[in-house]
């Protein structure tokens, strides 16, 4: 949905990043499969880190790929990840997920992204229909109040980032961990939790020049008296998301798994591709900042 958990290719093995693009792939076949061809459309990286996680700490016992080609892709065969239990978990939840920020979209948003979610409407409500079907209501129930409870918070236009950035933690952990047992479900909601609140810090982050331009929500603008956080502020800032990023890697680091390549792309997303986020959005504030890490996300291998 926001495309800002990315690997970091160049730092992959060629084995994990083909299993990584077979894994997108597939996930985006599950995708067309479980809630319809339309919801492809809303795939991102974000959900193939999902995926990962969930086959390192899910049930899937064997893994299988399959050479295939696609639309994206007509003229040469791929290797896909065969559809699993957790590839078409990731995808109706994908589905629900798109299906509530659509509608919040559609209450909060003015002008053309109104229109657009208007428009979108139809189509997002058949995805999670179909998502429903196959057991999803208590998850679809803890993101609805949760979202309920960020659109509330953000009405009163208080000036945090913590509180926004714990309720959006709280999705992501109720959706990493949805269906797990025991320690697994533990370790997924903690990583959850600290990837959800990086994601809400970062997006906030990113589109704070463009909030200030219109003059919408923001916590940043809030926090900071209406202007963009600038200088030691946006290193306070950057400091706050490695705190997020090292919670999420102290409990990958509890993960006893014998899918070594799938953990190893997990440990690439957190430790590299993550922080190279940062840096590009860091530098996309910061007016003085020269260059952005070597890795950046403008360099990454088209899947």
């Amino acid at each position: 949905m926001f495309g800002y958990v990315r690997v970091r290719s160049s730092e992959l093995k060629v084995k994990e990043y083909e299993l990584y693009r077979g894994a997108y792939c597939g996930l985006c076949r599950s995708m067309g499969k479980c809630t319809g061809q339309c919801s492809r459309m809303a795939l991102s990286y974000d959900f193939a880190f999902l995926a990962m996680l969930r086959l390192c700490l899910g049930k899937v016992d064997k893994i299988e790929f399959k050479q295939r080609r696609c639309l994206a892709h007509p003229l040469k065969k791929r290797n896909v990840m065969e559809r699993n239990a957790e590839l078409d978990y990731c995808a109706r939840a994908a589905a629900i997920l798109g299906y509530h920020k659509i509608r919040d979209d559609i209450a909060d948003e003015r002008g053309f992204k109104k229109a657009r979610a208007l428009i979108t409407y139809p189509f997002v409500a058949s995805w999670r229909k179909k998502a429903l079907k196959a057991g999803l209501l208590p998850l679809d129930e803890k993101v609805s109040d949760a979202l309920a409870r960020l659109s509330a918070l953000e009405t009163k236009k208080k000036p945090s980032v913590d509180e926004p950035a714990e309720i959006f933690g709280e999705i992501l952990a109720a959706i990493t961990s949805f269906g797990l047992d025991g320690s697994e479900a533990r370790i997924a909601y903690e990583i959850g939790m600290h990837v959800g609140k990086w994601i809400y810090i970062v997006d906030a982050l990113d589109d704070a020049d463009d909030d200030l331009k219109k003059k919408r929500y923001n916590p940043f603008l809030l926090l900071y008296g209406g202007r963009l956080p600038k200088g030691a502020e946006l290193s306070l800032i950057s400091d706050a998301l490695k705190a997020e990023l090292c919670g999420a890697e102290a409990a990958l680091d509890l993960v006893d798994t014998d899918k070594e390549s799938v953990k190893n792309i997990i440990e690439n997303i957190l430790y590299l591709g993550m922080p190279d986020t940062v840096e590009k959005v860091i530098c996309g504030g910061e007016r003085d900042c020269k260059t952005a890490q070597k890795g950046s996300m403008e360099d990454e291998r088209s899947l």
